[in-house]
């Protein structure tokens, strides 16, 4: 069967309708293949979101005010939800639920990538996708090979891993290890993954894996950056870490800072700041000099439990000021 999640999909639930800013979510199941510790876990029962601001703070509506470097356009997403958020207002929008093209393909999407004219791909840990983003369709590109399809996905610049092109990359693991430390390009055409560098240059000295995202972007010089983990004694320690590394080979250069934040699964950026997605719901502000961070939002559903974010995308072309 073309589908290797094709057994367990024979009950498709039914998407939810979106009120104002809420999004109401499919009752949800762990996925098959989706590894129990430090990956992107979904709660679990059927919940109706809402955007819960600190208390200093309060929202700013869902208009999409002029600025200096234009309204922000930041894709972010749960396990079956596109949303924008705009950095400029600091507000959080519903676009639509995800649906498929062939319904044996609903699945959680573990993350998204923009490139610089705006098209959107996104993928499950088996399958590639095209994302329509304006309505949220998923059309299916590819089946996952001897890689599963990474949860961390950017385009990076022209003259990068590619001399010609932008270049859609990711970090990927060995089916159903979530190591997350090699460097993949994929082709957006046909899916095919090939292997280009790994997070870590050498075997010797600190090792980490990708903590849940990267962006790279043109007008921060082709700079790009992920949030790692590092790894300690064959396990993971510690809160998430702000990296650049390398887009051409993917290791880490630098570690810029602690975000003191965990499991940000999703990474953004627009005008010089970075903004992460956090399993409990949570979008900060990170200082990309520094890496320290401040919560903005978070999401919730019905019962005041966090609904956590999966990933999150954004354009290239974001302004770097």
């Amino acid at each position: 069967m073309r589908r290797r999640l094709a057994l367990l999909l024979i009950v498709l639930l039914p998407t939810s309708a979106l009120f104002g800013v809420a999004a109401c979510g499919d009752a949800a199941t762990e996925p098959s293949r989706l590894p129990v510790t430090n990956d992107k876990e979904g709660g679990k029962g059927k919940t109706d979101s809402k955007v819960v601001d600190p208390p200093e703070e309060t929202d700013s509506g869902t208009e999409l005010p002029e600025a200096s470097t234009g309204p922000g356009r930041v894709y972010a997403h749960t396990k079956d939800t596109l949303y924008i958020y705009e950095p400029v207002a600091g507000s959080l929008m519903p676009i639509a639920p995800f649906t498929f093209d062939d319904p044996l393909d609903k699945a959680d999407i573990i993350d998204l990538a923009v490139d610089r004219t705006g098209n959107v791909f996104g993928t499950t840990f088996n399958d590639f996708f095209s994302i329509d983003p304006a309505t949220a369709l998923c059309t299916h590109i590819a089946l996952a090979g001897t890689l599963d399809y990474p949860n961390a996905l950017s385009f990076v610049p022209a003259g990068t891993a590619d001399p010609g092109k932008e270049t859609l990359v990711g970090y990927a693991s060995s089916i159903g290890t979530n190591t997350a430390v090699a460097y993949v390009k994929i082709d957006t055409t046909t899916g095919a993954m090939t292997t280009i560098g790994n997070m870590n240059k050498l075997t010797t000295g600190p090792q980490y894996r990708s903590s849940g995202d990267l962006v790279s972007i043109i007008q921060d010089g082709n700079k790009t950056y992920a949030t790692v983990k590092l790894m300690v004694d064959g396990g993971i320690g510690g809160s998430d870490l702000l990296a650049e590394v390398d887009p051409k080979d993917g290791h880490v250069i630098r570690i810029i800072g602690d975000t003191k934040q965990t499991n940000l699964f999703g990474f953004g950026y627009w005008a010089g700041k970075g903004y992460g997605f956090s399993d409990t719901g949570r979008i900060v502000e990170i200082d990309m000099s520094t890496g320290s961070s401040v919560v903005l939002k978070t999401l919730m559903g019905d019962g005041g439990v966090a609904l956590p974010w999966y990933g999150a995308g954004v354009t290239t072309q974001a302004p770097a000021r």
